[in-house]
């Protein structure tokens, strides 16, 4: 060592100027992701590890459709458009049907208090990278140590806790939710349902000995302990629960932005815009020609101590939010302020409107999940002491999510046409109807 030798740089960019940087470096080789995408090698070059960003909106996939689109031609990275749109297939699929998110996280609780202490325990063996498949374990603790696994690990890890040792998807999904930086509510919870045949009922996810041995590295397999579990032969998808069809509900439309034509809503007074995790990229949206008196983030270390996040996902968190702050002060020019005194989101929310004399705040609605469940909340806090906030969503979410009313690839019809009017190529017969878990 010399001690001039650089930094690496962050395999998971926690910023938008990192992020942004990471995609330039990939972009020029885009047209090989669909070619390359479930090779499962150490370092994983063969993806843009950039979902935590996407997650977090540091980047949209807007943006980064656009970009490609400008850079390829459509046929040459279909696949990598089509993955990225997945995100947005999940996330309208699931605020249509919010049910299965409250279900998901009731039956999480019930386990952890009701569960049986033999099944409990062997969970938490195998969430320990002590499960006896030497592969599999090796997944786990890359998980816990990078806040990672690619995707097509992931399926092979959710289908080995489902389907080999028979383990409740809902216990593995929250495993996932609370280590996985760029865990997101709808791709986190509908990816497990579909690997355990209950998001298209009766197709499950099975992994397979051949499938592991093809797709991955051969270091990943020098040890083959416990691979004979996952011989094709021996794999056999688990036993349904029973579950009700879930109740969809109707689409509620916001435009992307209240009037700002005199840079606050309608009605005047002073506002603030309060800035979150669910999107950090708030200056890109309409919102960005408002005027806002103050701009407000909010670690909620309540409700993340409640989930259960792990320390690599909350640091992640709270570097992206310091970011996203940073950046809207720097468009807006307006004041900033970061709450991370343990305060309850609402209490935070009312506490500053208060002491800057706000009307109210303006602010990205937050999807069906965590933050999505503090809306009631934060409504009725601050109606109480007289003030109100103001819900908007971005016009691309307003355009993709409402469509996705059934199953993805009608949706992909209807997203491949705004995308790419000129293609009229069916979809093909391959693995492109899979679509794993949470992004490339």
């Amino acid at each position: 060592m010399t001690g001039l030798e650089a930094t690496p740089p962050n395999p998971f960019p926690p910023t938008r100027e990192a992020a942004l940087a990471r995609w330039r470096e990939f972009l020029p080789v885009a047209r090989r992701y669909g070619a390359l995408r479930n090779q499962v090698v150490p370092g994983h070059p063969h993806v843009t590890r950039l979902s935590p960003a996407v997650r977090a909106r540091l980047v949209s996939t807007e943006e980064l459709v656009g970009s490609l689109l400008e850079t390829h031609r459509f046929e040459a990275v279909e696949k990598l458009v089509q993955e990225l749109v997945w995100r947005d297939y999940w996330k309208g699929w699931l605020e249509l049907r919010p049910g299965v998110w409250s279900a998901y996280r009731a039956e999480v609780e019930r386990l952890r208090t009701e569960g049986d202490p033999a099944l409990l325990r062997r969970a938490e063996a195998v969430m320990s990278g002590e499960g006896g498949i030497a592969v599999i374990d090796g997944f786990t603790r890359e998980l816990i140590s990078t806040g990672y696994l690619h995707n097509h690990a992931r399926m092979w890890w959710a289908g080995h806790w489902i389907h080999v040792e028979r383990l409740p998807w809902a216990l593995g999904a929250d495993f996932f939710y609370r280590h996985l930086l760029d865990a997101d509510p709808a791709s986190n919870t509908l990816g497990w349902r579909w690997v355990a045949g209950l998001q298209t009922r009766g197709k499950a996810y099975l992994p397979r000995r051949s499938n592991l041995e093809r797709y991955c590295a051969s270091s990943l397999l020098a040890d083959p302990t416990g691979l004979e579990r996952l011989e094709d032969s021996v794999v056999s998808p688990a036993p349904l629960p029973d579950e009700a069809p879930a109740q969809r509900v109707a689409w509620r439309s916001l435009s992307e932005s209240p009037d700002l034509s005199g840079g606050s809503p309608a009605g005047g007074g002073r506002w603030g815009l309060w800035v979150h995790g669910e999107d950090l990229g708030v200056e890109g949206t309409a919102l960005g020609r408002m005027r806002p008196e103050v701009l407000l983030s909010v670690f909620d270390a309540r409700r993340v101590a409640a989930l259960g996040m792990a320390p690599r996902r909350i640091d992640y968190l709270k570097t992206a939010l310091a970011d996203g702050l940073a950046r809207a002060g720097r468009h807006f020019g307006c004041a900033t302020e970061a709450c991370d005194t343990g305060e309850g989101l609402a209490e935070a929310l009312v506490r500053v409107a208060r002491e800057r004399g706000l009307v109210g705040w303006v602010a990205l609605r937050p999807a069906v999940g965590p933050l999505g469940d503090a809306i009631p909340g934060i409504e009725a806090a601050l109606e109480r002491d007289g003030r109100k906030i103001l819900w908007c969503r971005r016009s691309w979410d307003e355009r993709l999510w409402p469509q996705a009313s059934a199953g993805f690839f009608g949706f992909w019809e209807k997203a491949r046409r705004r995308l790419e009017p000129r293609t009229e190529r069916p979809d093909r017969g391959d693995d492109s109807r899979q679509p794993g878990l949470p992004f490339p």
